[in-house]
């Protein structure tokens, strides 16, 4: 991207495009979902398959805890949180990354812990899921205000609205990622979900509109080129329904 295309600049390269189409408005909220499920789609490619693998030793280690508790029935939770600070510090890996999986990690052992409901019955596809959501927020969504103005002088509260329009679509891609990428144990063959059937009916109408606009067109210039017309400013509907 040309250093002309950078309009955030506590944004990566990555996440110019989403940042713009939220700024500019000429997207409808699903096209701006897709652009942003795009670059966070590729900036978790990038980062490889090392959360996979932490995720999965923090889940084992997690269920491993849970089947054997003690007599009294209660899980060493300090333990175990102990031991997913282990994992993290033996894993070879940026510290950045590292610690995006380990506080998914804790995040999801703290559900456990105080019976919070979990979305899945995977607890390694549940801390996929928190660190993939974790990618989005700290690389995306948390640094979208470090910026004294906002591109296209777009007000804060508009372009907040505009990201909340786009959660819920980010929130399926991510469940869906990380529910593939625990099956796969990789992230390299992860795909963004298929395009609301909203878009095609509105793209439909849009060409639909375009044809009709452009048959009016060709109506009116061969009626202006007709020495029996009226004037351009005389054509009504009429005279195009009876150009049929």
């Amino acid at each position: 991207m040309p250093d002309g295309d950078m309009v955030h600049s506590r944004l990566t390269r990555l996440y110019q495009k989403p940042y713009k189409s939220l700024c500019e408005g000429k997207a409808n909220s699903n096209e701006c979902a897709w652009i942003a499920m795009k670059a966070l789609k590729q900036d978790i490619v990038r980062k490889g398959d090392l959360p996979v693998m932490l995720a999965k030793c923090m889940s084992d280690r997690l269920e491993q805890a849970i089947n054997d508790v003690g007599e009294n029935g209660l899980v060493d939770w300090t333990a175990v949180s102990m031991e997913f600070d282990r994992l993290e510090q033996q894993a070879n890996g940026s510290h950045y990354l590292k610690t995006l999986v380990l506080n998914a990690g804790k995040s999801v052992l703290n559900d456990f812990r105080y019976k919070r409901e979990v979305d899945t019955n995977s607890s390694s596809e549940a801390i996929l899921k928190r660190y993939m959501y974790n990618v989005y927020e700290s690389a995306f969504k948390e640094r979208i205000p470090l910026t004294p103005e906002h591109f296209a002088g777009i007000d804060e509260v508009t372009l907040n609205r505009r990201i909340k329009e786009i959660q819920p679509d980010i929130d399926t891609a991510v469940s869906k990622w990380a529910k593939k990428a625990t099956k796969d144990e990789s992230v390299a063959n992860l795909r963004r979900p298929p395009r609301r059937k909203v878009n095609q009916a509105e793209d439909l109408e849009e060409d639909l509109l375009s044809v009709h606009n452009h048959n009016n067109c060709r109506k009116i210039n061969k009626l202006l080129q007709d020495e029996e017309s009226v004037e351009l400013s005389q054509i009504t509907t009429h005279h195009l329904k009876e150009f049929l």
